[in-house]
């Protein structure tokens, strides 16, 4: 059992019924233990956020009552953050405490006592056994230190969030239809993407210089509009505009989490100049340059914001997976290949029809989440649930470390009657062969 004196006394803001363990002082008995309960398999917990600028468009599977915690003053969940190793920053303020919910968004791993503990801190306590030598190096060289290099997350929004870019941040896309019940491949959902080839530098300082000063500065009246396809995925390069589409989205990152916010109104309400930059690191877009709209322009990617051959390169119709295809399993890549010159990160879906089963072992740690069905991943039983209540745990997150890969890697076997149906991530250069190639 765990030391009493190693719990932390702030709580999750989803489960405040679940003691959090003080990892930061060395987890390795811990680790042990989760990795022995489930045959190398640790199952997270889901970690909800709001955005002030945004309205949930409920679809994260949540219980009605649910999504409007009390104590986030009007602010609705409309993200689920299911793989992160470092505290989000939504500018939400936990009316309890007066402070940002405590290590928002951030991962944690349920412990076979109940309690649950950062996987950072599990991380840290035993890089290789969790990640592996090879994403331990990668992750050091990225961050000065050994962390998970990838956010796994889910946005689910009733309109399409502001147009906006990252500066740094690379993002890719998996708008499938197991997050999205009852859409249509033909409705019609959009994602701004960059601007039009005839808008000049001119036009786009003018408009940015109408932030705030009327009723609307008009930036995605300069972009063009790309229909989102369902069960693919599409990659979106850092520097670029988009105004992602409304509708439930899982997306990848590399661990960050930085924007700049160019629209000034959108249906969710107003945006302020301050809200715009909220977001910017000072080594991205320093802060006396705020406002600064000559000086936006000057560092604005034009070439990549114009590319008339931008969807084509960027797109990614689903593909079959043949090394991981067996009897009963179908396998797909859904994000596959190079972008921004190497391999960034990959998305796989395994579907497992029920009574079937089928030894899983990657190269690399993965994180998976479950979109159907139920079954089990090694020994950790997963279930795809529906009106989740927040403070209660539900099996469907879990991360394949090392030691169950070193170990011949996991069985995965559907134990229900549809099919199971599962979503691996995996991070940067993950495989020798980049899939797709």
């Amino acid at each position: 059992m765990t030391n009493p004196a190693s719990i932390l006394s702030d709580k999750l803001h989803e489960y405040p019924e679940h003691d959090v363990i003080d990892g930061s002082g060395g987890a390795d008995s811990i680790l042990d233990e989760c990795l022995n309960a489930n045959g190398g398999v640790l199952q997270l917990i889901h970690r909800y956020a709001g955005r002030t600028f945004c309205t949930p468009g409920r679809r994260l599977r949540l219980h009605e009552e649910s999504y409007y915690p009390d104590y986030m003053n009007g602010t609705g969940l409309d993200e689920l953050w299911m793989g992160c190793t470092v505290p989000i920053v939504t500018g939400v303020i936990d009316s309890r405490t007066q402070k940002a919910p405590f290590r928002e968004g951030e991962s944690h791993v349920l412990t076979p006592n109940g309690q649950v503990i950062s996987l950072q801190d599990l991380i840290a306590s035993n890089p290789n056994a969790v990640m592996g030598e090879k994403v331990t190096e990668f992750s050091k060289t990225l961050f000065g230190e050994a962390t998970w290099p990838i956010v796994s997350k889910k946005f689910d929004n009733l309109n399409p969030i502001p147009d906006h870019l990252h500066w740094t941040k690379w993002e890719v896309y998996d708008i499938n239809s197991f997050d999205n019940p009852g859409v249509s491949a033909s409705h019609y959902h959009t994602t701004a993407m960059g601007l039009y080839s005839f808008v000049t530098k001119d036009q786009f300082l003018a408009c940015m210089k109408r932030f705030g000063q009327g009723e609307y500065n008009g930036i995605r009246h300069l972009a063009p509009h790309v229909m989102m396809q369902l069960d693919n995925g599409f990659v979106m390069p850092n520097g670029v505009l988009h105004s992602p589409t409304d509708l439930c989205t899982h997306e990848l990152h590399v661990t960050m989490d930085e924007h700049f916010l160019a629209e000034d109104l959108t249906l969710d309400g107003r945006i302020g100049a301050a809200d715009a930059f909220y977001a910017c690191r000072e080594e991205d877009y320093p802060k006396d340059r705020h406002e600064d709209w000559e000086y936006l322009v000057e560092k604005f990617d034009f070439a990549a914001n114009q590319d008339p051959d931008f969807v084509q390169k960027n797109a990614r119709p689903a593909i079959v997976a043949e090394e991981f295809t067996d009897n009963g399993v179908n396998a797909k890549w859904i994000v596959y290949g190079d972008f921004l010159g190497d391999q960034k990160c990959s998305i796989l879906r395994l579907t497992v029809e029920p009574g079937a089963k089928t030894n899983f072992c990657p190269e690399c740690p993965t994180l998976f989440h479950t979109n159907g069905g139920a079954g089990r991943v090694g020994k950790l039983e997963v279930k795809y649930h529906q009106d989740m209540l927040l403070g209660q745990v539900y099996p469907e997150i879990g991360f394949i470390t090392q030691a169950a890969l070193e170990a011949g890697g996991v069985e995965i076997e559907n134990t229900g009657s549809e099919p199971l149906v599962l979503t691996f991530d995996f991070p940067q250069q993950a495989h020798s062969k980049t899939p797709g190639t």
